[in-house]
């Protein structure tokens, strides 16, 4: 499977050209479940090959980053907070949740903005969350510029010094990062487990005491 993955994104590229890995990019640090560890090495081959501007490339992997995660922070900030606000009950979230949220990314948002364009599964989420705590506009794309140029980056520049052997090395990294995605979504579950039997043991002992 991660094999045919990978020829669609030659695909792609080959196919579309800089617009193709624009889109790929941009889709990268959207919800969508694109793997930088074959987009962007392959775009890095490309260049060394001679179809692509290496300097595009780079150019190209920021702007396009600062795009995708542009548009999961508005999502987050114009529907997520206001659907929080009026149904987080249902989903056993306070208001009291909203603003601890919000206290965090406005103490910690830099690093975790920074930190988490390196960490599977996160890079693809962390936006939304920073959206709903209405994190500074500034930090959050300065932030999301440096972290997504310092791993794209890595990642192109590995491709275009590896040439042809840029697949075997991207695969490989590639499923290292299914590795850490699955131990991170473990994580958030028994993270969000924890948390829904916590509020319903809270739900239960007002309810006593109420009696």
């Amino acid at each position: 499977m991660l094999e045919q993955f990978a020829n669609w994104v030659k695909d792609v590229v080959a196919s579309m050209g800089y617009p193709g890995v624009f889109l790929l990019i941009t889709l990268e640090s959207t919800l969508v479940p694109i793997p930088s560890e074959l987009v962007m090495p392959f775009a890095g081959y490309m260049a060394s090959k001679g179809a692509f501007s290496l300097p595009v490339i780079l150019i190209i992997n920021s702007t396009a980053a600062l795009l995708g995660s542009g548009i999961c922070y508005f999502i987050g900030a114009k529907g997520g907070k206001p659907f929080l606000e009026r149904y987080g009950k249902f989903f056993l979230l306070r208001q009291h949740d909203l603003e601890k949220t919000e206290r965090v990314f406005a103490k910690y948002g830099k690093w975790v903005i920074l930190i988490g364009r390196f960490v599977p599964v996160v890079r693809h989420i962390i936006s939304i969350p920073a959206g709903i705590a209405r994190m500074p506009l500034k930090t959050f794309f300065l932030q999301t510029f440096i972290g997504s140029t310092i791993w794209g980056g890595f990642l192109i520049l590995l491709g275009y010094q590896l040439g042809e052997n840029w697949e075997a090395v991207a695969t490989k990294f590639k499923r290292i990062d299914l590795v850490i995605g699955v131990v991170v979504v473990l994580g958030l579950l028994a993270l969000g487990i924890r948390f829904v039997v916590r509020r319903r043991r809270e739900r239960r002992e007002r309810t006593n005491n109420a009696d």
